[in-house]
């Protein structure tokens, strides 16, 4: 890539490119999907809009706001648990629409919207669920360890 991402942007007001990670499945899938980011310009973005930030470390995380607060908004992926922080000067672009199978997908679509929804209608079962596999993985982990043995001489 001959130019990074914020100058891609600023350049030709959109960027292209495949998804990579996990924080947002099942929405997008790792190296499989493809997003559109587009500059932010004068829009304000809201609830369930999906922005491109680069944090202070410079790493780049496309997650979903879930809410605004005290000038923040409050982000997450659709595949994690920890809320985020993230102040309005760390967005550079939001995703507009993405492609899977080659089939376009907008954001704005009423299938994406009743997703987007569910989702996050369905999160405190997700996260119960998932604090409970992992509360009974360290369990099981304690309770079945094997203790260690030296050799006698």
């Amino acid at each position: 890539m001959s130019r990074n991402i914020e100058e891609q942007l600023d350049a030709e007001g959109f960027y292209v490119s495949t998804t990579v990670g996990w924080s947002m499945f099942p929405m997008l899938r790792n190296r499989r999907d493809r997003v559109v980011v587009r500059t932010i310009g004068e829009r304000q973005l809201k609830k369930y809009d999906l922005p491109l930030y680069r944090r202070p470390d410079g790493k780049y995380i496309l997650h979903r706001i879930i809410g605004v607060k005290d000038g923040c908004y409050i982000i997450r992926g659709d595949n994690t648990y920890r809320k985020e922080h993230v102040p309005p000067t760390w967005i550079i672009g939001y995703v507009e629409e993405f492609y899977r199978n080659g089939k376009r997908h907008s954001v704005s679509g009423k299938g994406y919207r009743f997703y987007v929804r569910l989702w996050q209608f369905l999160y405190p079962l997700r996260a119960a669920f998932v604090g409970g596999k992992r509360l009974c993985a360290g369990v099981f982990r304690k309770l079945f360890r094997r203790k260690q043995t030296t050799p006698s001489d």
